[in-house]
């Protein structure tokens, strides 16, 4: 009866989402879902036998495969020109046939050798011909011919005059090929054949067909690149077709008209209405800003790209680009003194019949009047207030070309720029931003724009807000109060979002060192300093507090006034921050009396790197403890050498690890009994396991986490790679009864590419790789036993050779990375249902990493179980060349609940599964380790996560509604008096 209740119940709750069975509910069937992959078709080979056929259903698609597969080899080529010809000669063949022969005639065909005949041919088409397209494709591919290297003139000739003849038809396709094709062959000398092609592309530019207009004057464009000074008349045909219906006629005139004003700026043209002339650069630059407001976005862009690509301008066309104030059409407008004298020489005067009675008023054309915006005024103005992304963008790029070159105009465009901060569109206010950035040597901020653009600081987005960051600290501000709103603004920044905490450190440090006079007369206010009062000492801790003391010290630089203002505890902090943000806080010369007492020693780095090597290297001949004591010592040297120096510490550590193997190495040989592991104890065992283990590590992170080394280098480093598969594949076959093909395959094939390295490099081979070279070489069938005999006695009377000295030590890149955040002292737990995740914000940058396909987030979970997250790849940004910076969000997640928080590592790694692991996996039994090919970059960072079981929610379904309604009221009652308890503290 209880299990009937609790279902009726259940079913009164779920009635809406469920459907209660009586029945046992069946299982659900398990669907196979089969991917087919998709057919691939090999067009590298193709055979030339399938275009022996006259049928068209086969021809064509044989032709199409015969386009796939460009470009062909030299005898095959031969072959298909052939096969090509005899289609060409046969008329029945259908049109479409042809014209898909001629393409292909075109594309295969290079040298001139070739083209002679094929051309020949070619033109045998076009006069039995009946075919317009046929014609067309004639045209064009006698035009590709004739330029076969190297071209000849006469074939050139014959193509232009096979054009100029085809000038008149009335067909489209004949007429834009023609024109395409005197185009291009029009000679650079100037003569009759270029005056008639002038003449011919001219007439075109007024054709009835947009499609021809729109060839005319892209063929005048390269004709024009070819040097060829176009008539005067190009550039009115070009300034009249900005009218055009149709947007590609507008588009190819809008270029022909900047290619037009760049090749001859100064020459002067007629303003319409006028006696008056202006430069040729600036009447273009008028009619090209006159597009800014054309009906087709893609013209409007490209207007407004243009824009930015001139250079010339007269200041006043610039500056009327910002004005949105109507203009006369160009015209000048004329004085008082002017006008009644062209009113005294025109004779017409009052009657003096009427009282009061006026001159007679100046007539006005209509077709003079304009009632829109002309010329270049308002122009970037429209630009950037355009509904469309693209357009608004061009503006913007073509503002901060302008700028650039023009500073007053840089300083008007400011509000503009500054307006562009409200944009909709995350993508315009960054890119509004980055203008700032570029034109900040030529403006000075002032008070109501910096108040603006400060309000970008509490954008969601990062790029913004790091952006702005940067430009505050490359630009000038005019007052003592803009320095003080900036730096309220910054630090209210650092409260909103301490994730931005490195990029406003460094913002308050290039503001500090632009303004050291304004921090000067705000260092009491910053500080708090009192004339005659102490106040509390600050902690360190204090993250705002380190922002002001970055700001004042880097001020301090430049402004030494400011140092007597500090106080003691100031001093000490100063000292502090020295150390641990050397790259924030500069050098201050403080005085005797207050500079924190510490001995200035002089360090030579660079020798004493040298010094230790040439020590690992004078202990050869030494005893097997001698050596392992010096490798040891040397080794703890250059570990503390890479901590102090950071210039040399990529080439302290890859000395460093490569000593450490030697040290290794020699371990493991001097080891009793270790080709027999068997005999060792169980403790001696596991040992000599872990140093081979570790050994393998070591030289895998040599070959794959250090770049730029000399060919010397990375020799010793193959080297040393090859002893250790050696010295591996020697262990295996002594101490395991698995099988080692896998490593013997591994190590011979290191073998082999050292082998050319060496030969590739002109380097010489040591005596063990000599050795191993000849020996293996007499070796008919090299199995895994037969090797391991070799190498055995050759790694007892071969040690591993020192590192030679390193050719430049200052260019050795290591691959590394920070993580920014989380923070390792972050006391944040991260909480979360069991069974789902939670995302934990990554900021971190990575330097000389090799591939940063590579890059992956090792997840480390206190069960000792890892995950490997791949980045996506757009979180990961390149800075510099050879930095990244991965912004990203981890996901952690937990099956079953945790009965307090615990820490998860996050580090980052790169998993280098490359072909020798790849090839181990494959040929041995026992299974590979992954940690094998994993590169650790930075050590994790622990962060609290705390998964909590799902909490149980209350059921009302089964309650009534008087229960419910009560329910109900005691938690409105709850709520109010929570909020009188509020409004009584």
């Amino acid at each position: 009866m209880a299990a009937l209740l609790k279902k009726r119940a259940l079913a009164e709750y779920c009635q809406t989402q469920t459907l209660v069975e009586d029945g046992p509910k069946p299982a659900p069937t398990k669907r196979l879902h089969l991917v087919r992959r998709s057919k691939t078709v090999d067009h590298s080979e193709f055979i030339t036998s399938s275009l022996d056929t006259t049928d068209p259903q086969q021809l064509l698609p044989a032709l199409v495969s015969l386009h796939s597969s460009l470009p062909l080899a030299g005898d095959s080529q031969i072959e298909v020109v052939q096969e090509l010809m005899k289609l060409l000669l046969n008329d029945t063949l259908p049109p479409f046939i042809t014209t898909k022969v001629l393409a292909l005639l075109a594309n295969i065909i290079t040298s001139h050798a070739q083209a002679q005949p094929v051309f020949e041919e070619v033109m045998r088409v076009a006069q039995r011909t009946k075919s317009k397209k046929v014609l067309a494709q004639v045209i064009h591919s006698a035009c590709a011919l004739s330029q076969c290297i190297p071209s000849d003139p006469k074939l050139q000739d014959q193509v232009i005059q096979l054009a100029l003849s085809h000038i008149t038809t009335t067909k489209f396709i004949i007429l834009v090929r023609s024109l395409e094709a005197v185009g291009t062959l029009c000679p650079g000398e100037a003569g009759r054949v270029q005056s008639s092609i002038m003449n011919t592309l001219i007439e075109h530019t007024s054709h009835q067909d947009n499609r021809v207009r729109t060839a005319a004057f892209n063929a005048l464009m390269v004709v024009q690149e070819k040097g060829v000074k176009l008539p005067a008349e190009v550039y009115d045909s070009a300034c009249k077709a900005l009218g055009d219906d149709y947007q590609c006629v507008r588009a190819a005139a809008l270029f022909l008209i900047k290619v037009a004003a760049e090749s001859d700026p100064e020459r002067l043209v007629p303003i319409p209405d006028s006696d008056l002339h202006m430069r040729l650069v600036d009447h273009a630059f008028s009619q090209i800003c006159n597009v800014v407001n054309d009906i087709n976005v893609r013209v409007r862009t490209q207007a407004a790209s243009l824009l930015g690509s001139m250079s010339g301008i007269s200041e006043k066309f610039l500056q009327q680009t910002l004005d949105k104030k109507l203009m006369s059409n160009m015209r000048r407008k004329p004085s008082a003194h002017e006008r009644a004298l062209a009113m005294l020489s025109s004779g017409e005067w009052s009657s003096g019949k009427r009282w009061a009675d006026d001159a007679p008023k100046e007539h006005v054309e209509a077709d003079s009047v304009s009632i829109i915006n002309t010329g270049s005024c308002g122009a970037n103005v429209h630009g950037l207030e355009d509904e469309f992304l693209e357009v608004r963008n061009a503006a913007l790029d073509a503002i901060c070309s302008l700028a650039l070159n023009n500073a007053q105009f840089a300083n008007q465009s400011l509000d503009f720029l500054v307006d562009m901060f409200n944009d909709e569109i995350e993508e315009v206010r960054l890119k509004a931003i980055q203008v700032l950035q570029q034109i900040a040597g030529h403006i000075i901020l002032r008070a109501d724009q910096l108040e603006e653009i400060l309000h970008a600081l509490k954008d969601a987005s990062l790029d913004i807000r790091e952006s702005l960051h940067t430009f505050l600290g490359t630009t000038v501000l005019s007052t003592i109060s803009s320095v003080k709103i900036c730096v309220s603004s910054l630090l209210d920044n650092l409260r909103r979002y301490p994730q931005d905490r490195r990029s406003i450190h460094r913002c308050l440090r290039h503001v500090g060192q632009n303004h050291p006079i304004h921090v000067q007369a705000l260092v009491s206010q910053l500080l708090a300093v009192h004339p005659y009062f102490d106040g509390v000492e600050p902690s360190v801790q204090d993250g705002e507090y380190i922002c002001k003391l970055i700001l004042v010290l880097n001020a301090a630089v430049q402004c030494p006034t400011i140092l007597p203002l500090l106080e003691q505890h100031t001093i000490r902090h100063y000292a502090y921050l020295r150390d641990t943000m050397p790259q924030l806080v500069p050098v201050l010369k403080l005085g005797e009396d207050r500079q924190p007492s510490r001995e200035v020693v002089s360090t030579n780095t660079l020798r004493f790197l040298r010094e230790s090597m040439q020590r690992v290297s004078s202990v050869d001949q030494s005893s097997t403890k001698m050596r392992m004591t010096i490798y040891q010592t040397v080794h703890s040297d250059l570990v503390k050498l890479a901590d102090i120096d950071p210039a040399l510490s990529p080439a302290a550590h890859f000395a460093a690890l490569y000593t450490q193997c030697m040290l290794l190495f020699t371990k493991i040989l001097s080891t009793r009994n270790w080709l027999t592991p068997s005999s060792l104890s169980l403790q001696q065992s596991g040992a000599l396991k872990s140093n081979v283990d570790q050994l393998l590590k070591h030289t895998f992170r040599l070959r794959h986490a250090f770049t730029n080394l000399s060919p010397a280098e990375e020799a010793s480093i193959r080297n040393l790679r090859v002893r250790t598969l050696a010295l591996q594949l020697v262990y295996v076959v002594h101490g395991s009864t698995g099988s080692a093909l896998g490593l013997c395959d591994n190590f011979l094939e290191h073998t082999e590419a050292l082998h050319r390295y060496l030969t590739d490099e002109k380097l010489s081979a040591d005596s063990f790789l000599e050795a191993v070279f000849a020996e293996l070489s007499q070796l008919e069938e090299p199995r895994p036993g037969a090797v391991a005999r070799i190498l055995q006695p050759l790694l007892l009377t071969y040690p591993v050779p020192a590192l030679g000295p390193i050719t430049n030590p200052a260019q050795v890149h290591m691959c590394s990375a920070e993580i920014i955040e989380p923070q390792p002292d972050s006391e944040t737990i991260h909480k979360l249902s069991a069974g789902l995740v939670v995302g934990v914000h990554l900021d971190s940058e990575i330097s000389h990493i090799p591939d940063p396909s590579t890059l992956r987030i090792r997840v480390a979970y206190p069960d000792h179980s890892t995950h490997l997250i791949v980045p996506p790849r757009n979180h990961l940004r390149l800075v510099s060349p050879g930095t990244y910076r991965l912004l990203t969000t981890v996901l952690i997640s937990a099956q079953v609940s945790w009965s307090e928080a615990c820490h998860v590592g996050l580090s980052l790694v790169l998993d280098l599964s490359d072909q020798e692991v790849l090839a181990a996996r494959r040929h041995s039994v026992a299974k590979a380790d992954d940690s094998a090919t994993i590169i650790q970059l930075v050590k994790p960072v622990k962060v609290l996560v705390w998964p909590k079981s799902i909490r149980k929610v209350i059921n009302l379904s089964h309650l009534t509604i008087e229960r419910q309604f009560m329910y109900a009221s005691c938690l409105l009652l709850k709520v109010r008096l929570k909020f009188l308890f509020l409004l009584l503290l």
